[in-house]
């Protein structure tokens, strides 16, 4: 294993790196949530927890050759390998029209789901997912974002070479996870929350998926 998160990421990776390729279909559009959930979100940013590299699985009790591999990569490009990354929430009991958004998908029992939500300043630096640990066959394994209000000039998410942006709120998309190193980073005055949903998929999952989404939720 190197020392370098970031270069073993690119070694599992099928991912072109070709910094000047055009990348047009990273991001897999699967429709969108209707309804209101903004009294939610508004109570949520109180709760929620400063995350870095470090502390983002605490839960998963990852060993700490990852962490410091992770950190490895900050330290080399000159940033605080203690920086916040995004403010995160894991407990959705005040969250009852979020939590129908994790289970629309009907994934498998153990499901991961987590608001993370990026302040003014938050970066998330260029990396690959690692969700080896959720099935035998990680083919199984998806990743879901929703996105939980309008985008704010500043407020960037990068797949690849693709820049997404501009996004209405209740978008949800997902990402080829394994390969496509991604980054996002919050430079408006707004907080930019969106939703992740990590978990192995059903056969209803499948079907929910494919067919593009516009589900209303109130």
């Amino acid at each position: 294993m190197s020392i370098s998160n970031w270069e073993d990421a690119k070694a599992r990776s099928n991912y072109h790196f070709d910094k000047w390729k055009t990348d047009t279909n990273n991001i897999e559009h699967l429709g969108k949530f209707t309804g209101d959930w903004s009294e939610e979100i508004k109570s949520a940013i109180k709760d929620v927890e400063k995350i870095n590299w470090g502390n983002r699985r605490a839960a998963a009790n990852r060993p700490n050759e990852d962490i410091k591999s992770e950190e490895y990569d900050l330290i080399k490009a000159g940033a605080d390998p203690k920086m916040t990354i995004y403010r995160g929430l894991t407990d959705f009991s005040k969250c009852p029209t979020i939590q129908k958004m994790i289970d629309f998908f009907e994934l498998n029992k153990d499901v991961k789901a987590k608001l993370h939500i990026q302040f003014t300043g938050d970066v998330l630096n260029m990396h690959i997912d690692k969700l080896y640990d959720l099935d035998k066959d990680p083919n199984k394994v998806i990743r879901i974002m929703v996105m939980l209000e309008d985008w704010e000039p500043g407020q960037f998410i990068m797949y690849g070479n693709e820049m997404f942006d501009r996004w209405k709120k209740g978008d949800i998309h997902k990402f080829d996870w394994m390969n496509i190193p991604h980054a996002t980073a919050n430079a408006s005055l707004h907080p930019r929350p969106m939703l992740v949903i990590t978990g192995v998929m059903t056969d209803r999952t499948k079907e929910i998926i494919s067919t593009q989404l516009n589900h209303c939720l109130t």
